[in-house]
């Protein structure tokens, strides 16, 4: 089989290579065929006020909806607020190295959600990595075989990025298919997996994807790519509802994504609990400080739920500890809670 051949643009190695632990920020296609740029017209509020964002790429007679949104907080989600705004209160407070957090959960039955500290914005960093799983698997339901083609691991892309999460590295002069490279890079976090799956993205192409959802373009400049901890969500959102890829593929996508290795944040309270949890981290270091971040799905019995927490801070054992609260507070109220 033909190896296909890397060629990592400069202004996208920067981005790799930019932030110590961050991954790399990712341009994105937008997952189209015969598509047309409609910008605000994918984004409609009817006279109740939901949001409807829906997909560019649509034929004469179908226009596929992403998702909906209700403008408004659930004021039968209150109490559970309350818990993590106590919570967060207790530990930036205590100065143990967290200085501020910010929660998004949504109840993926019903649709209600809450936010704490929702407008603050923060480097989304490895999260960034679900969105290349996404353009892959398109790309392979465009092109059926793209997850078999190989790729020639010649040498590390990364530079001397750190990285904190461990696990097994790519072998360098090794061949592996595209599907391999997806799974070092969602279950282990992998940057050098994601290099060169970022080497074969049409940057180009990468806005439709971001506006569709309502999302800022990145700049392909910029060595980072801020969102809140809501538009964060937006990624799992459209894996759990099919509707960026085919049921397949998000299937396959969001079980890769329970096979993530890293236990430190979300799950560390979880234990021996069987459930399945679709989840990605996220950390990025400045000279003074330091952010960690979550998204995860729980699939709670009947009762599945959304949540993102984003901290900043400057010691990310402290950050981890706090997102590691606020998941077993949540997964604790998901097992009582009655729709």
């Amino acid at each position: 089989m033909k190896l296909l051949k890397t060629s990592v643009p400069l202004w996208l190695l920067l981005l790799i290579v930019a932030g110590v632990g961050t991954g790399s920020l990712i341009s994105i296609c937008a997952f189209r065929e015969k598509n047309t740029l409609q910008d605000s017209a994918n984004i409609t509020t009817n006279n109740c006020g939901i949001i409807r964002y829906q997909s560019s790429r649509h034929g004469e007679f179908t226009r596929p909806l992403l998702m909906a949104d209700s403008p408004k907080e659930s004021d039968e989600l209150l109490d559970l607020k309350s818990k993590f705004i106590e919570t967060i209160n207790n530990n930036t407070a205590s100065g143990a190295g967290v200085n501020s957090a910010s929660v998004y959960y949504r109840d993926l039955n019903s649709g209600r959600w809450i936010s704490i500290n929702g407008t603050e914005e923060y480097s989304i960093a490895s999260i960034m990595k679900v969105v290349a799983m996404i353009y892959h698997l398109h790309v392979d339901e465009v092109k059926p075989g793209w997850l078999n083609q190989k790729i020639l691991v010649e040498k590390s892309l990364t530079g001397d990025n750190i990285q904190t999460q461990e696990g097994p590295a790519l072998v360098l002069g090794k061949a592996y298919t595209v599907k391999e490279l997806i799974e070092y890079m969602i279950k282990y976090s992998n940057n050098n997996a994601t290099a060169y799956l970022n080497s074969f993205i049409e940057a180009k192409e990468y806005q439709l994807f971001f506006s569709d959802m309502g999302l800022p373009i990145p700049d392909p400049r910029a060595t980072d790519f801020n969102l809140t901890s809501e538009q964060c969500s937006r990624f799992l959102r459209v894996l759990y509802n099919s509707s960026v890829l085919n049921n397949k593929n998000s299937e396959f996508a969001l079980s890769l994504l329970t096979e993530s290795v890293y236990k430190g944040g979300l799950l560390r309270n979880i234990g021996q609990e069987k459930i399945k949890i679709a989840h990605k981290f996220g950390e990025r270091f400045y000279p003074n400080s330091c952010q960690l971040h979550e998204t995860a799905i729980f699939y709670t019995n009947e009762n599945p739920f959304l949540i993102t927490v984003f901290t900043n801070g400057v010691d990310t054992a402290q950050e981890a500890a706090l997102i590691g609260k606020i998941g077993s507070i949540a997964f604790d109220y998901s097992k009582t809670k009655i729709n």
